[in-house]
């Protein structure tokens, strides 16, 4: 393992927009957690995710698909018994409402044995349990943990954003 290198990591949605878009309000937080990590895994339904929230910033996809396509990120598709185990996940924590794709990162956990996720969404995958009652070790504290990538993407030009900086003004 390299000097620094940590164990391996799940890397989620907001987790990977924060260390692809350099305008990101905890880019640093998340590049230095992830880049760190000895394996870094990408759940599909993760990669569709992060690809449709970065659709107004192609180069950092494309430079993200290029170090997929080198192994500097594992790839995880879902199986179909990880979809399975993701929708039973989904029922038992209904009352988060986590749907399919952070069910299938619990899912993929499980798989993988693995419990560091870098993830924005700190509400929910501190209130998941994996299989054995372990909960997930959470890589980096968001500075803004209620901003998502689903309610306030830092990838979208042109769009009112209303999400506050930790000075308070707000960004454009």
């Amino acid at each position: 393992m390299p000097a620094g290198s940590a164990a391996a990591l799940i890397c989620d949605t907001g987790a990977l927009i924060e260390y692809l878009v350099e305008s990101a309000p905890d880019h640093q937080l998340f590049r230095g957690a992830i880049d760190r990590a000895r394996t870094r895994y990408v759940p599909g339904l993760v990669l569709a995710e992060v690809d449709y929230f970065l659709r107004h910033e192609r180069p950092a996809m494309h430079a993200f698909m290029r170090d997929l396509a080198t192994g500097a990120f594992t790839y995880a598709p879902p199986t179909a018994g990880q979809l399975a185990r993701a929708m039973e996940v989904d029922r038992r924590f209904a009352d988060l409402g986590l749907g399919l794709v952070d069910a299938s990162v619990v899912a993929l956990a499980e798989s993988v044995d693995v419990r560091r996720l870098a993830t924005r969404d700190v509400r929910h995958f501190t209130a998941v349990r994996l299989s054995g009652g372990r909960g997930f070790e959470l890589v980096v504290h968001p500075t803004d943990p209620d901003r998502t990538a689903t309610s306030s993407p830092p990838c979208s030009p042109g769009r009112a954003n209303t999400s506050r900086r930790r000075s308070g003004s707000l960004r454009p």
